[in-house]
């Protein structure tokens, strides 16, 4: 008995790696992405997404002085106390898996088409609100871009802008 489901937990392995299955996609998946992460990092060493973004304060005068470009997903400090223990990261794991799935959403829209419909863009700036909010509680506009980094043993080798938001008002 053990046998046969041994053979055939590794025949429905075979034949989910030969058989070609449409991607399925709805507005209801995105509820349950957060939960599976995003392979796409594995096909190749190379560029890494990273999202990035910054602030601004509207003055009584029109002017909007900007604050620089803050890292959303900064690496965290290791302890030994984080293997029993770690939620930091553990969400700013949650967090980069959401910036990898708003690259693989960009990456698979069409040309010309606008990003500020996805699902996942909408995502990344209650991210972007989130994070800025806690360097300054009084913005009033933000702005956010997702770079492909190639970082190498020190610092960052080569970065691309893949996308740069629009000015936006904050929501939160």
């Amino acid at each position: 008995m053990t046998e046969a489901l041994f053979v055939l937990y590794f025949v429905i392995l075979v034949a989910t790696l030969v058989i070609k299955t449409p991607i399925i996609k709805g507005p209801w998946l995105f509820l349950l992405r957060a939960f599976f992460p995003n392979w796409k990092f594995f096909h190749a060493v190379g560029y890494v997404p990273h999202l990035y973004a910054r602030s601004a304060v509207q003055l009584a005068s029109g002017e909007m002085p900007w604050s620089g470009w803050v890292l959303i997903y900064p690496r965290h400090l290791r302890r030994l106390s984080h293997l029993v223990h770690n939620p930091d990261t553990n969400i700013g794991l949650a967090q980069q898996n959401m910036v990898d799935h708003f690259w693989a959403d960009l990456h698979d829209l069409p040309e010309g088409e606008d990003p500020r419909s996805l699902v996942s863009y909408k995502m990344m700036q209650r991210l972007v609100d989130q994070v800025l909010r806690a360097h300054d509680v009084n913005f009033t506009h933000r702005q956010f871009e997702l770079r492909m980094v190639l970082d190498g043993r020190s610092d960052n080798v080569d970065t691309q802008v893949m996308m740069t938001s629009p000015v936006e008002v904050a929501t939160c």
